[in-house]
């Protein structure tokens, strides 16, 4: 006894989709987009008022990145989806700073 699956056709150029990037289609200006504005600007008010860390999102990413300026043992980014666990992240990273100097009021950021 012998099982057949479905049967599987050669695909034709008619059977192609038809879009901007198929080959052989002539050539479209494409308007550049700016995406997630609010999240940019609300990351770039972020990080005009966080002193020690350069902050920006990531469209990539989608996230929040921060990343600090201050001399550290090695380089140091937190990534976190909202703006609130990205500032737990800082916070808990500048407390670790703290006691990877060995001082009680080492400043940091």
């Amino acid at each position: 006894m012998k099982l057949r699956g479905p049967r599987i056709r050669p695909r034709t150029r008619a059977q192609d989709p038809v879009g901007r990037h198929r080959q052989g289609a002539p050539r479209q200006q494409v308007s550049p987009r700016r995406w997630d504005l609010a999240k940019t600007a609300t990351a770039a008010q972020l990080d005009q008022v966080e002193p020690g860390w350069h902050i920006y999102y990531s469209v990539g990413l989608r996230r929040f990145v921060a990343i600090a300026t201050w001399r550290a043992d090695s380089p140091l980014q937190v990534r976190a989806a909202t703006v609130e666990e990205l500032r737990e992240q800082m916070r808990d990273a500048e407390l670790g700073a703290m006691v990877s100097l060995g001082g009680q009021w080492a400043w940091v950021a």
